[in-house]
């Protein structure tokens, strides 16, 4: 009986071995740092973009839909950073390339002396967020009171409102 079980072992450690050792098995564990590095890198461009793309919308535009759309986004992320306890895509950053923008920020504004008090990514995050939602609510509430009282922004002033 014992005989059986140490054949079974012995079998099965054999056939673990064949599969562990095929030529798709080699290739594919020399690909995988490369791999991953690749997936990283194409969160941290859809994070940048969407990032840049906000920024473009909330400083240049004035239609009311369009900042709607960011401010119902940057809600959504504000959320998904409540419930996850950092941004989703800081985290998939985070898991590929064992950095984000968020610490890249961070070191850029500790190079300049600015310092927060503490360390938490998780706060400087939802700062953020919250400021953002802050400045769209502003530039709506700003953009609506103007349609409502029939007045026209001029182009000197249409970039920050």
């Amino acid at each position: 009986m014992k005989k059986d079980k140490k054949e079974n072992k012995q079998k099965i450690k054999d056939i673990q071995n064949e599969i562990d050792n095929t030529l798709i098995r080699s290739i594919s564990r020399k690909i995988n740092p490369y791999l991953t590095k690749i997936i990283g890198n194409y969160y941290w461009l859809l994070h940048a973009l969407i990032m840049t793309g906000s920024g473009i919308v909330l400083l240049f535009d004035n239609n009311i839909y369009h900042l709607l759309v960011i401010f119902n986004i940057v809600c959504i992320d504000c959320i998904a950073c409540v419930f996850l306890h950092d941004c989703p895509l800081t985290i998939l950053e985070n898991k590929y390339l064992y950095n984000s923008i968020v610490n890249d920020k961070s070191d850029v504004l500790k190079n300049a002396n600015i310092l927060y008090k503490c360390n938490h990514q998780y706060e400087k995050t939802l700062e953020f967020l919250t400021n953002m939602v802050c400045f769209l609510f502003g530039k709506i509430t700003f953009l609506i009171l103007l349609s409502l009282f029939k007045l026209q922004l001029t182009h000197n002033i249409a970039f920050i409102m």
